[in-house]
């Protein structure tokens, strides 16, 4: 029987991983980010920059009277989230195993590691860092209520009208879902065969199983790119690379964030597996309305 354990090569999983990557941490793009390649040390920091929302000039004196400075936000990102999972196997586990590594162990693991990385932005979410916020009950969200919380975010927060997501639980989604009629979904499409939200109200929709993580009836939040600010960068491999690890990198599509994979076979005569990635999060740019259930 093929020992799918003992055969896995390290670059094949990292590759295989990447479908499953880019799907679970796809809610990311909905956020300002700075991802690299580039190598830094834990607790070090990013500078990261977005532009400021700017104001139109009256051209009556002309092109030139009208120029203006093109005016940036820089914000720091502290890199002080260095996280991931390690499994091992025993010889004896290897020898009579063939089961299907990435399926069985990597894809679980790597939701935990997309559990820590969306909590983490959760925390961020509290009254104290977005002060404005709508109460609405699950039973009665639907697609009006999108409407009004991005008329909150064009008339009270200012913010631009593009890069607006909205991030909510799954009861709340699953309300949105079932209000949604057939002339925004027309006939039996892929959207409503597997419950997805298409773009409504000027909104990305994201379903998250976090909302309520922080302890303040937190259910969704309706917020724009600026608000929440994300910066990931490569994990040194020299260390490792001296010891005989090997080491695998992928960046995710579209995202550009770099993930690490590690393979090392120890004196106990365990082979481990290790998935890790080095992060921060922080708070940008007060362009959010938090909805809460009470």
């Amino acid at each position: 029987m093929a020992n799918t354990i003992a055969g896995a090569n390290l670059a094949e999983i990292a590759q295989e991983s990447l479908a499953g990557l880019s799907s679970l941490f796809a809610p990311l793009s909905a956020l300002t980010t700075d991802f690299s390649s580039d190598v830094q040390g834990a607790g070090e920091s990013v500078t990261t920059r977005f532009p400021t929302k700017p104001v139109a000039a009256d051209m009556a004196a002309g092109i030139k009277s009208a120029s203006q400075d093109v005016a940036m936000t820089s914000a720091t990102v502290s890199l002080n989230s260095h996280y991931g999972f390690t499994y091992g196997f025993t010889d004896v586990e290897r020898s009579k195993s063939s089961i299907n590594l990435n399926n069985l162990f990597i894809e679980p693991a790597l939701q935990a590691l997309g559990d820590k990385v969306f909590g983490d932005i959760w925390n961020l979410i509290t009254a104290a860092n977005f002060g404005t916020s709508s109460t609405i009950t699950s039973a009665n969200f639907d697609r009006d209520d999108l409407a009004d919380l991005n008329a909150t975010l064009t008339g009270t927060k200012k913010a631009p009208q593009g890069g607006r997501s909205v991030f909510m639980n799954p009861t709340y989604y699953a309300s949105l879902v079932k209000t949604l009629n057939s002339a925004e979904i027309p006939g039996i499409t892929e959207e409503k065969r597997e419950a997805l939200v298409p773009r409504v109200a000027k909104f990305d929709v994201y379903e998250t199983d976090l909302a309520d993580g922080n302890g303040e009836n937190l259910e969704a939040f309706a917020f724009q790119r600026n608000s929440l600010l994300m910066a990931g960068r490569g994990v040194d491999t020299e260390l490792a690379e001296q010891a005989g690890i090997e080491v695998e990198t992928v960046v995710i599509p579209g995202l550009g964030l770099p993930v690490q994979f590690r393979r090392f076979y120890d004196n106990e005569g365990v082979l481990y597996y290790n998935c890790q990635l080095l992060y921060g999060v922080a708070k940008g740019v007060d362009y959010g309305v938090r909805v809460v259930s009470a």
